[in-house]
């Protein structure tokens, strides 16, 4: 009776504990996914004090495991050019291979022949220019033959990934957020639905046992608890369970398929575009690796080739001096070459068709492969995040206890 008439006098009291055990449940799981993502950089005293969100200090290897999935199920190194047809190249750079050939040779043979080669009639410059574009097919074709033979060689699809998202830690975070975007709002609203039921059962125990330790204790299993109870409803189980006639599984499982169209847009417009791609394969690392074939097959080209070598500008100027022209000539268009990526993007997103063939695969990766793709961002520092929330709760639970004691 002495309890029931405590609580009806000091009625707002008891009320304010579910209420302030539902703000911090909310509040402890909104900072949980603060630390996750930022700082994008470290703030503190390093190494004393000081954070940075979890995925972006962890950002070598979190892209790492990112990128692995996505090149380990998702796509193959041996796609990006194996679907490139070698009619369809020669037709999207031809427009600009043939004024590319007409200015180097002109540069070349002006340079070495000042005289000679404005003297020449047009109708010789002319076969000399269409001579010389009409092994192009060919050329190409070799060309893209030999790059596909040797495509490990000349691109290295994880590294291009990884380097990307490390250069662009919003990027990183931003898979993450948009991928999980349902699954962090659950998060943040369900540490105020959890908080409060907790809440309801903290005070119903304060009404019977108001022992001051209780706030603190209850503060930090609502921290602990909101932010755990959260982070299993969205990853498990892992497949559908029946219990009667409710169905159950994680809510990140249950959206596969509209998450997976998310992802496959998001990493093949920012990662593994054919914009990025070529610019891999033709201005990366290996690219003196493609020049090299380039150069072979140009080269192969320039040296079969009687039309040019009978013409008059090769016996006016002499055998030895038109081969050194030549040279030069096979130098600097091999060199002008990775100009021609920019032509070739509007096809090589067309035939590479990279995002249904990613969204197509990643619904049908099987319930423990597309957990990682979101689990990742949590598995290894989780735990941090329910520790923080846990103490940030203890320090909830002391203000109560002031308030409830002390008023």
């Amino acid at each position: 009776m002495q309890e029931i008439l405590a609580f009806i006098t000091n009625w707002w009291q008891y009320a304010l504990i579910p209420i302030i055990s539902a703000l911090v449940g909310w509040g402890t799981n909104i900072l949980a996914l603060r630390m996750t993502f930022h700082p994008l950089e470290f703030i503190g005293i390093k190494p004393f004090i000081g954070w940075q969100g979890i995925i972006p200090a962890k950002a070598a290897k979190m892209a790492s495991r990112t990128v692995d999935l996505m090149t380990g199920r998702l796509i193959s190194v041996e796609e990006v050019t194996a679907r490139l047809k070698a009619e369809r190249v020669m037709k999207e750079i031809e427009p600009h291979l043939a004024p590319m050939i007409k200015e180097i040779i002109a540069e070349v043979a002006q340079e070495h022949y000042p005289r000679l080669w404005p003297r020449l009639p047009e109708a010789i410059k002319t076969r000399i220019y269409e001579r010389a574009l009409e092994d192009s097919p060919k050329v190409v074709e070799a060309i893209l033959q030999d790059i596909q033979l040797h495509i490990h060689d000349l691109l290295d699809l994880k590294k291009m990934s990884v380097d990307i998202l490390l250069r662009n830690k919003k990027l990183l975070n931003r898979i993450f957020l948009q991928c999980g975007e349902n699954e962090f709002r659950f998060i943040e609203r369900s540490g105020l639905f959890f908080g409060f039921l907790f809440g309801l059962v903290q005070m119903a125990v304060w009404i019977y046992y108001p022992v001051w330790w209780l706030h603190p204790l209850c503060g930090f299993l609502v921290g602990y608890l909101t932010n755990w109870l959260a982070l299993k409803m969205i990853f498990r189980p892992l497949r559908p369970k029946q219990y009667g006639p409710l169905v159950v599984q994680g809510l990140f499982l249950q959206r596969q398929q509209e998450v997976s169209k998310e992802y496959a847009a998001l990493i093949t417009s920012e990662v593994v575009s054919a914009k990025n791609i070529m610019k891999a394969i033709f201005m990366g690392e290996a690219s003196d690796k493609l020049l090299t074939i380039v150069e072979k097959h140009i080269q192969v080209s320039a040296d079969n080739d009687p039309g040019i070598s009978t013409t008059l500008f090769a016996k006016a100027t002499g055998q030895k001096d038109y081969n050194t022209v030549k040279e030069k000539i096979v130098a600097r268009l091999v060199v002008s070459v990775p100009g021609l990526v920019d032509a070739l993007l509007n096809y090589a997103d067309e035939a590479l068709d990279l995002e249904n063939t990613m969204r197509t695969r990643m619904q049908e990766l099987s319930p423990e492969e597309y957990e990682t793709l979101l689990r990742t961002a949590f598995e290894e520092d989780e735990w941090k995040l329910i520790v923080v929330g846990a103490i940030l709760g203890i320090a909830v639970g002391w203000l109560q206890v002031t308030l409830l004691l002390g008023g």
